[in-house]
């Protein structure tokens, strides 16, 4: 009896080694893998990279492309025209130039950037292709300029006779708050104009030793700051800082200055919703003795008193909103309208 095993179909076949020439057509079918052309981005370029990229509220194809423009950003000139080419931002990231545009549309809508006018060429006469820049908003989320949250702001205190004070307790001198990279809230906008914090520092060290502040050179001379930036800047704020020029006296006037325009702002804008709000409606005394009859477009009010009436113009608006504010003031009701002669339609009726 023989108890050997029978051949297994395939093992007297014998298959040949792969030739040369066959590895090196099975390599050349693979993806050849090589390097893009390099570009060393700025350490804070590559922070609002990254930032861009992890911004919550976008989609993430939006968020790429956000990305890539801040990649073309000059560090030193935030708010200075990106020129990249929407070809080659679809290129990295995996889209088609269509799509680049829709993108764009999505972040102009959340003004995150702008769109420049179109300038012509010098030779052609031709318009050039639009460019686009990154908004305040979209610098202070990206971490190019220094956000409100950065900032230091003074705090308001109401002192009390006995010199107390109503707000919290303040540091002792050798006790400091322990702030890192923040600045004035006067100053920070110069991060926008191409000046670093450190840069910022170091003149408010050398406005400092020679009896100034900073903040008062800004304020003094902002007007003429704006078309500045940079290395330009820093070194124009250094000339100052090291001059003769005393600018205390003047950057008082100038904050007075501020604070009465901001005060003029205010007011006209309370007087606009005075008008928007009080706009045909009927006013009473506290005491009810009158009726105050404003026109549908605020510009007359007619007093109303015991069977007489006199109309004149509503030009100031402050003491109405002060009487409004103690409660002399208040809207009249129907009842109070109807008591001085002046029938009010039910709802019913007015509807119909």
């Amino acid at each position: 009896m023989s108890i050997a095993q029978h051949l297994v179909a395939g093992e007297d076949v014998t298959y040949p080694r792969e030739t040369e020439k066959q590895a090196q057509t099975t390599a050349s079918s693979r993806p050849q893998l090589s390097p893009d052309k390099r570009r060393n981005l700025p350490n804070r370029i590559l922070r609002a990279y990254d930032a861009a990229k992890h911004l919550s509220g976008l989609p993430r194809s939006v968020r790429s492309t956000l990305a890539e423009l801040c990649r073309f950003v000059p560090q030193n000139e935030p708010f200075a025209p990106i020129f990249a080419h929407k070809d080659v931002i679809a290129e990295r990231i995996g889209a088609d130039a269509r799509t680049v545009y829709r993108h764009l549309a999505t972040l102009r809508q959340l003004e995150l950037i702008e769109v420049l006018p179109q300038e012509r060429k010098s030779r052609s006469g031709r318009f050039a292709v639009a460019r686009v820049r990154l908004t305040r908003k979209a610098c202070e989320l990206v971490g190019l300029i220094e956000s409100a949250e950065d900032v230091i702001h003074t705090p308001p205190h109401d002192k009390m006779s006995d010199g107390h004070t109503l707000t919290e307790p303040t540091l002792s001198k050798n006790q400091r708050p322990t702030l890192v990279g923040a600045l004035p809230q006067d100053l920070a906008w110069l991060t926008g104009q191409g000046v670093s914090r450190a840069g910022i520092f170091k003149l408010m060290g050398q406005a400092k030793k020679h009896g100034k502040r900073l903040s008062d050179i800004v304020t003094v001379v902002a007007g003429y700051l704006q078309d500045l930036k940079g290395g330009k800047l820093f070194a124009y704020l250094a000339a100052l800082a090291c001059g003769p020029t005393d600018f205390s006296v003047a950057a008082a006037d100038e904050r007075r200055r501020q604070q009465l325009a901001a005060e003029e702002q205010r007011v006209k804008r309370r007087a606009q919703l005075f008008r928007q709000r009080f706009a045909g409606t009927t006013l009473t005394n506290r005491a009810q003795t009158k009726l105050y009859v404003i026109d549908q477009r605020a510009r007359f009010v007619e007093v109303v008193e015991a069977g007489r009436s006199a109309t004149g113009p509503l030009t100031e608006t402050e003491p109405w909103i002060e009487r409004l504010r103690s409660g002399d003031l208040r809207l009249a009701t129907a009842e109070v309208e109807r008591a001085f002669g002046r029938h009010t339609l039910p709802l019913s009726l007015a509807l119909n």
